[in-house]
């Protein structure tokens, strides 16, 4: 399986540097470019000067410690990690990676740094998807801790990945989760049960609560009035509920296709209504989908493409529709979820006169334009990824500038082949976190 990553614009790392006065046993840490000296320096104080007061403080002193660490970016800590057993206990811990999110949030959310883009089991798109860092110097995760090469990602969240490995159809599944941060996996195994077919696994993860994460098993039962199951595993016990939750739902509700956000797990649905799950209450909730066409664009004659996903608590689902290669609308999902509402009504006729050579889809069965992702962010720099014709545009929403444009590579075997499929491409949000599996 193969996957790469697209960057996506975000804010500049922090990074400091430290000043110390040794002889005054002063400590301090002021903005500055230069962190990557500073697990260095620290180590090295102690050696240089072993009577210094400072040299001791900071190198016995855990919670001193931990107060220096937990500003420097994951990236970085994961090379600290090599200067002493000390310091790899300590970033390796459960409670120092949940206070490290906690300390590199914005306003109780974590932002992500890049989009993996994975290809889908039965269709693939028409070129190579290379890694293409948002900058020069920017270090971005590769999979190849992974040493199975038979694997699908299914979901990402909060800096988790979800996937599982296959061989054929025949097999069993192998679950598993990791963090391509720091490259730490961790294999799964499903609740045993006699009861129904596996229908999908689902991630449930924030670490602005917790450092612990859930699964969500939905089975099929065999029964005649669409009965299903649902199973809970907690990282935090290790072990799989020892009840069970039996429920009606409709074939269409797309169990395989959902997003956390804030505690309730969504799933998307080709009808009507789907299904929220509250996990700290364990309890279903129906929730309304948008209709076919619903507040479309003038002149539009069908949908052609929808997208389900959230960003920093707001669930959202975007829509493309034909003709109107350019024009899609983005609704949101309301707080007491009584309704979806037009949030961005988007036309990028303009922006892709930039593009004069650009092609567009000539078959009603490919996906010629398609929205990959919507980045929120708490000022007005909120954004919008799509793919059309080998190019990944970001677009600011509110002011509709073009941030960036990524040149994507054809693969050699479907250079003669039709290049607008993209139904089965699906995006994964990266966040670079300390987050342990």
């Amino acid at each position: 399986m193969a996957f790469s990553i697209l960057p996506v614009p975000c804010s500049t790392s922090h990074r400091f540097h430290w000043e110390s006065d040794v002889e005054n046993s002063e400590f301090k840490i002021p903005n500055s470019p230069n962190v990557e000296e500073l697990g260095i320096a620290i180590a090295s104080m102690k050696k240089s000067r072993p009577s210094s007061p400072s040299a001791e403080t900071i190198a016995y002193n855990h919670d001193l410690l931990t107060q220096i660490l937990i500003r420097i970016p994951p990236k970085h800590l994961l090379k600290l990690k090599l200067i002493s057993k000390q310091w790899r206990s300590l970033i390796s811990s459960l409670q120092f990676s949940h206070s490290h999110s906690l300390h590199h949030q914005n306003r109780g959310f974590l932002t992500p740094s890049a989009l993996f883009l994975g290809i889908g089991n039965y269709y693939r798109p028409p070129f190579e998807l290379p890694a293409l860092p948002l900058t020069p110097d920017t270090r971005l995760p590769v999979l190849d801790f992974i040493v199975d090469p038979h694997f699908k990602i299914l979901q990402s969240c909060n800096g988790l990945l979800l996937g599982h490995f296959y061989y054929n159809i025949n097999e069993r599944l192998r679950y598993f989760i990791c963090n391509p941060t720091t490259r730490k996996f961790k294999m799964i195994s499903l609740p045993v049960s006699q009861l129904g077919s596996l229908r999908a696994v689902n991630l449930a993860f924030d670490p602005m609560k917790s450092p612990h994460y859930n699964i969500i098993c939905v089975r099929k039962l065999p029964s005649p009035n669409r009965r299903f199951g649902l199973y809970i595993y907690s990282s935090k016990s290790d072990e799989w509920d020892s009840s069970w939750i039996s429920f009606r739902a409709n074939e269409y509700i797309r169990f395989d296709h959902g997003v956390f956000c804030n505690g309730v797990f969504h799933w998307n649905s080709n009808g009507r209504k789907s299904l929220r799950f509250d996990l700290e209450n364990k309890v279903l909730k129906k929730m309304p989908m948008l209709a076919p066409m619903f507040q479309a664009p003038q002149g539009s004659e069908d949908e052609d493409s929808r997208y389900f996903g959230e960003s920093r608590g707001h669930l959202h689902l975007g829509v493309t529709y034909m003709p109107l290669c350019f024009k899609f609308n983005i609704f949101e999902m309301a707080a007491d979820y009584s309704h979806w509402f037009l949030k961005y009504c988007l036309n990028l006729d303009d922006t892709m006169k930039a593009f004069p050579d650009l092609r567009l889809p000539v078959v009603d069965i490919y996906y010629g334009f398609h929205v990959l992702s919507v980045i929120r962010s708490e000022g007005e720099e909120s954004k919008v990824v799509i793919l059309v014709d080998y190019k990944a545009i970001c677009y600011e929403l509110k002011n509709g500038v073009l941030l960036n444009v990524y040149e994507l590579k054809q693969c050699p075997e479907t250079l003669n082949r039709c290049p607008l499929n993209y139904i089965g491409i699906q995006v994964y949000q990266y966040f670079e976190t300390l987050s342990c599996v």
